[in-house]
């Protein structure tokens, strides 16, 4: 992956079209079931009718939310070189703050460890590295 999230320069951005289509399918459960809620229609369908538009809302929210699976299966592909700096940075993360008394050691540490996070969540490759390497200076040196 490119540090857009991209592959080899093609525009290609599977994290971001699984979201895409992660939106999509949800949206249209959601109109599925505002279709078949509408008291326009409700009354109009038969209960059969109603069941099958309530489980067709249900598959397209379970398609919806393969494709979230599928955005963290593309994510995790892209990580897979940061992933040991990315457990052992947050294990020490967790180690640092359960016994320390410094606020804004604190504060540091969960500002670098939400940023991090949020790279991670978000596909942008290019900036993991860096994200670890800000939470291992929050950190600082082990005592």
């Amino acid at each position: 992956m490119t540090q857009s999230g991209g592959f080899g320069g093609s525009g290609f951005d599977p994290v971001k079209q699984a979201e895409q289509l992660q939106q999509i399918f949800f949206g249209l459960s959601n109109a599925a079931n505002a279709f078949r809620l509408d008291p326009a229609n409700f009354n109009a369908l038969t209960s059969d009718q109603q069941q099958r538009l309530k489980n067709q809302a249900l598959a397209l929210t379970l398609r919806a939310e393969q494709c979230t699976a599928d955005t963290l299966a593309a994510i995790l592909a892209g990580i897979t070189p940061h992933l040991q700096a990315i457990k052992q940075t947050t294990t020490d993360a967790k180690n640092a703050l359960a016994g320390l008394k410094d606020v804004v050691k604190g504060l540091a540490i969960v500002d670098a460890a939400v940023a991090l996070a949020a790279s991670i969540m978000t596909g942008d490759i290019g900036s993991i590295g860096t994200g670890v390497e800000t939470l291992a200076d929050a950190i600082g040196p082990a005592k």
